[in-house]
């Protein structure tokens, strides 16, 4: 087995300067809106559930990927709108679609967010394959191979189609199931990479104005396939988190949730890029007692950025208020270094990111004896050294210079013939 060893100013172990913070985050009264969050910031977009029918991806050239917004608020006495997307038995757009022969509805099955419900047909073998359409190899466009029907949240019909993306742009129309009341529409990705979706509402024909932006969490209500208890499975709406594009997450279960380690639990080997893992499963209803939490659950949810963030979620408020509190501690910068030359014994260091005169803190699971630390700058010039005694456990390493400028160095550790090497944040 491979080992991995975290180290370069990432991670500082000591927990009294580690800043834990408790977060309320809402999705409204009977889960009305959606919330998109950052964590870094606390910075929070929400939007009503129906400000939005479809999303299409916008991330390059190479992705066609179209989700729908499945989110529908709660009601306990009547049932309220959904929105709905049906693949149609009809070969062309111009067809008519009978309303009664609307049997095939399709999901987001939310296992990335490259795919949605209107991919839901694409052939996993087949590079050209998108499911709504195929790639020419001779023209690069994909063109359209299938006819949808949506039923909209205020209970009208159409039918839709991707005409085709050629570029960066998809041409779409939609109209009534007889073909009337047609509308057309394109949508460059350019115009909306920042959002990495271009959300369009059908019911108002518009692209949403302010998308949610660079959002680590998705709070709020998407179907999830449940067992049934016959064989089977059936779409049932759920409200959760679902990480945001390129989030990873790693669950520990069964924990003290407090004293559960990023590093000492190996949790770098199970990160996944789901968006689903930490979803709905860690509350459950009683009749008697109404919500419970499971509280030997935490997530360690690793940003673009390499944050790495420890989750313990604490409470949930149901559909009363549609709130969840988390607890986030942030764990600084983690990335995962092999040594230069291969011993079993790995540091961690930290504060990252570092304040000029802060001192170098450092947890070392090797053996005792002396060791040299040096400090690069990124032009290569060594801009401090020293040596230390290095003893297993957590320690502060004396000398560590004051006068650094903001900016990147390079952190080299030797031991024996162990040499490690890292990065140090200065800002």
């Amino acid at each position: 087995m491979k080992h991995i060893y975290f180290f370069g100013i990432f991670l500082l172990t000591s927990a009294a300067m580690q800043a834990q913070v408790f977060v309320e985050l809402a999705c409204g009264a009977n889960y009305a809106q959606q919330a998109y969050y950052r964590l870094s910031d606390d910075q929070t977009t929400k939007l009503d559930n129906a400000s939005w029918d479809l999303a299409f991806t916008a991330n390059g050239s190479e992705d066609a990927g179209i989700l729908i917004n499945e989110s529908s608020a709660a009601s306990f006495t009547t049932p309220l709108p959904e929105f709905e997307a049906y693949a149609v038995p009809v070969e062309f757009f111009e067809d008519y679609i009978d309303q009664t022969s609307l049997e095939d509805r399709r999901y987001n099955d939310e296992k990335s967010w490259l795919l949605g419900a209107l991919n839901t047909d694409k052939d996993p073998m087949d590079s050209a394959d998108f499911g709504w359409g195929k790639l020419d190899p001779m023209t690069n466009i994909i063109y359209a191979e299938k006819v949808w029907a949506f039923k909209l949240r205020n209970g009208e019909y159409k039918k839709f189609i991707i005409d085709s993306l050629v570029g960066t742009t998809y041409y779409i129309r939609w109209a009534d199931l007889d073909g009337s009341n047609l509308q057309s529409m394109a949508i460059d990705k350019n115009d909306h990479m920042d959002a990495g979706f271009a959300y369009l509402s059908i019911q108002n024909k518009q692209i949403l104005a302010n998308p949610p932006v660079d959002w680590d969490f998705f709070w709020g209500r998407h179907t999830d396939p449940l067992d049934d208890g016959n064989g089977g499975f059936i779409e049932y709406m759920v409200t959760g988190v679902l990480t945001g594009p390129g989030i990873q997450v790693a669950e520990a279960d069964g924990v003290d949730v407090e004293t559960v380690d990023y590093v000492q639990g190996n949790y770098a080997d199970s990160l996944s890029d789901s968006p689903k893992i930490i979803d709905h499963d860690w509350k459950y209803y009683d009749f008697s007692t109404g919500w419970n939490i499971d509280f030997d659950r935490a997530f360690f949810v690793k940003t673009r950025d390499d944050h790495v963030w420890k989750i313990i979620i604490v409470d949930f408020e149901g559909s009363s208020t549609g709130n969840m509190v988390f607890e986030k501690t942030d764990l600084g910068v983690i990335s995962a270094l092999e040594p230069v030359q291969p011993s079993a014994n790995s540091i961690q260091a930290g504060p990252n990111p570092a304040r000029p005169g802060d001192p170098l803190m450092v947890q070392w699971t090797g053996e005792t004896g002396p060791a040299s630390f040096s400090l690069v700058d990124l032009q290569g010039r060594q801009v401090w050294s020293t040596s230390t005694h290095l003893q297993p456990g957590f320690q502060q390493i004396t000398n560590t210079p004051s006068d650094l400028i903001p900016g990147m160095y390079i952190l080299q550790v030797q031991q024996g013939d162990g040499l490690w090497v890292g990065q140090w944040v200065i800002r």
